[in-house]
């Protein structure tokens, strides 16, 4: 690799950001890119492989979701990476934790808190404060029953100072009792491991534990016996949390600040980046310090300015912690304002999610929502999209012709601030669903608040996605009115009509003229039914096949379209018998109606040429629109009077005519 003129850009693969180790080496690599001039990228993956864990807590069944992050961080435009490999994978075999570390192949790695074989690291030394811690029980305090709380087999470190326990014991002339180590989660969660190690060992004067974490736990389970801790039983931790010098008694600790790890894993991969030598290993270790307190002495110590000074410090962490929820109130409460206006308005997201000194964020989001499940491996899709980023005040809806980018982009593309920038990675997800990432520089102070920034932000994409359903649902509903209105329409005129002429059938008639009748601006209006009659039809079909027959039906129907016209409704209601009705202005039309039936039949049969004259006896009864009207009678009435035609039709005439 050729040393670069720009700043680097240095990626940091720590566990839950809440939690203390992480918060510290995250704190301390903060401060460090602040000298060095580079950036920084920090990746909260949580833990590998608590799936277990999660399932006994229905409320962290989905933590697995934050392990994808691992994916993003495997991206050549990241420099080099930074990672806690032993806290991650705390809960992981050996062979898991090398299978996350190789899959980095090709991307120049430094370890904090693990010491892998051809991997720099950097890491506590394990060994003097923790033997200074328990030489002084045994020497001081006399302790001779001295338990352990151990962390996983898994993290290097716990395994560390479980060897320096046992050391220290053996040269001490303590014999090692294997039912005073318990194992347990390197966490306040340890507590079922404390319970344990305690009902199973009543004579304990000590307990040691492998981080301070554990001896929160430590402290509950006393709590709630009549031991006081310092006077019955002495307790000593690991790493001097912040909360270890106010817990009652103060925790007696080995002092291990991670910060320091972070801020000293930042300056070295700087080093080497500069130097662009990545064959030679180097190994940091970082002193420790026993750190003497109640909980091993017994005795309390005052100190009054301390006092005053610690209350200031939670005097304002307190104040922040307001403005903090405050915040979230307001960025809550802007974000329930969406509507469906806002399907995928990113830049309203941005302009909601507004938090002191968050001076840049980028939403990052997949093509579609991804499934990823438990056990499960999965697998980041070649592209991603920027939907809109916020700089200052200002925030910025990308075209989307320009939104896609390639996975390697996210850390180096054109919209990011020029200036030097630390971004956390929050991974946005619902259930089972991914969506996709937001960088953002969240201040340090405000880490503790990640989760809940995290669900925040899934909750309003998981409500643009459902609003943009909803919309979908809404079109597509239209569309399918519509398409069922005409295929009702197609249907209804289907059943309606008379497939040999197009006319109306029986049905089609009768609802049709019933219409006509029942409409109240028709009463007292005149009206006339008109009973057709095809003649000769059986002959037709006989002589000159069926086919001529339907012929001569076809004509019946133009002649009588043709008389009526569209102001008239006409039926077929049998194989040679039609009706129609039509309102009139005089009863006299009845008989013109009639008559031109007959000229417009010999018309067409005329002009079509046809061997045969087509003919048709009619009748037609003209009747005033009233209330009550039957049209069964109404219809009884013409054919009475067609019947009366017929009488008089003439014979069947054959005309000679060759037809075409």
């Amino acid at each position: 690799m050729e040393k670069r003129q720009e700043r680097y850009r240095i990626g940091l693969i720590v566990g839950n950001v809440e939690d203390v180790f992480s918060n510290q080496v995250c704190k301390g690599a903060m401060d460090a890119v602040e000298i060095t001039g580079d950036d920084l990228f920090i990746f909260p993956v949580k833990y590998l492989d608590r799936c277990e864990i999660d399932k006994k807590d229905p409320k962290q069944k989905y933590e697995y979701q934050y392990n994808v992050l691992l994916s993003y961080a495997n991206s050549k435009a990241l420099d080099m990476l930074l990672i806690c490999l032993s806290s991650i994978g705390y809960m992981s075999s050996e062979e898991r934790c090398m299978e996350v570390l190789n899959s980095f192949d090709g991307i120049p790695v430094l370890l904090i808190a693990s010491d892998v074989a051809g991997y720099s690291c950097v890491k506590y030394d394990n060994v003097s404060g923790f033997r200074d811690g328990l030489t002084y029980l045994i020497n001081v305090r006399g302790c001779n029953q001295i338990g352990m709380l151990a962390g996983t087999r898994q993290n290097s470190d716990a395994r560390e100072r479980l060897d320096v326990y046992k050391e220290v014991l053996k040269k001490n002339g303590i014999p090692i009792d294997e039912k005073l180590i318990v194992r347990g989660e390197l966490s306040e969660k340890c507590k079922e491991s404390a319970e344990i190690l305690i009902a199973n060992n009543p004579n304990l004067d000590a307990i040691v534990c492998a981080n301070d974490a554990m001896a929160l736990a430590v402290y509950d389970v006393l709590a709630l016996s009549d031991r006081k801790i310092g006077k019955d039983i002495c307790i000593l931790g690991f790493d001097d949390i912040e909360e270890a010098a106010y817990m009652k008694p103060p925790l007696a600790t080995v002092r291990a600040d991670a910060s320091i790890l972070g801020y000293r894993a930042v300056i070295e991969a700087h080093a080497i980046l500069e130097d662009c030598n990545f064959s030679e290993t180097r190994k940091i270790i970082v002193a420790t310090k026993f750190i003497l307190r109640e909980s091993t002495s017994g005795i309390s110590e005052q100190n009054i300015a301390s006092g005053q000074e610690n209350a200031e410090d939670y005097k304002k962490k307190l104040q922040d912690m307001i403005h903090m929820n405050h915040r979230m109130n307001i960025v809550n409460r802007d974000m329930l304002m969406f509507g469906n206006s806002n399907v995928y308005n990113y830049a309203n997201f941005l302009e909601a999610f507004t938090i002191a000194n968050i001076n840049s964020c980028y939403m990052y989001l997949l093509s579609k929502p991804s499934e990823h499940h438990e056990n499960h491996t999965w697998t980041l899709p070649e592209a991603i999209y920027l939907r809109s980023y916020r700089i200052g005040e200002e925030v910025v809806e990308i075209p989307r012709s320009k939104q896609r980018l390639s996975i390697d982009e996210i850390f180096n593309n054109s919209y990011l601030d020029k200036e030097r920038r630390t971004y956390i990675i929050i991974d946005i997800y619902s259930r089972e669903l991914q969506y996709g990432i937001l960088m953002c520089e969240l201040p340090y102070q405000y880490f503790h608040y990640l989760e809940m920034v995290c669900y925040q932000i899934s909750i309003a994409i998981k409500i643009m996605g459902l609003f943009a359903v909803q919309e979908k649902l809404l079109v597509d509903k239209e569309e399918m009115v519509h398409k069922l209105k005409a295929e009702n329409l197609l249907l209804d005129d289907i059943s309606n009509k008379d497939e040999l002429t197009g006319l109306l059938n029986r049905r089609g008639f009768i609802n049709s003229v019933e219409k006509l009748l029942a409409k109240e601006n028709n009463l007292g209006a005149k009206a006339v039914i008109i009973y057709v009659d095809l003649n000769y039809l059986k002959q037709i079909n006989d002589r000159y096949n069926h086919e001529e027959g339907d012929f001569a039906i076809k004509i019946c129907a133009l002649a009588l379209e043709e008389t009526l016209g569209e102001s008239g409704m006409i039926g077929r209601i049998g194989g040679d018998e039609f009706v129609g009705a039509k309102l009139v202005s005089d009863y006299g039309e009845g008989e013109n109606i009639k008559r031109q039936v007959k000229i417009n039949l010999q018309k067409f049969s005329d002009r079509m040429n046809k061997p045969y004259e087509v003919t048709a006896s009619v009748g037609v009864y003209a009747f005033e629109v009233k209330e009550g009207l039957l049209l069964n009678s109404l219809m009884e009435q013409a054919d009475d009077l067609l019947y009366e035609d017929k009488k008089r039709k003439g014979p069947f005439v054959e005309t000679g005519r060759n037809g075409e």
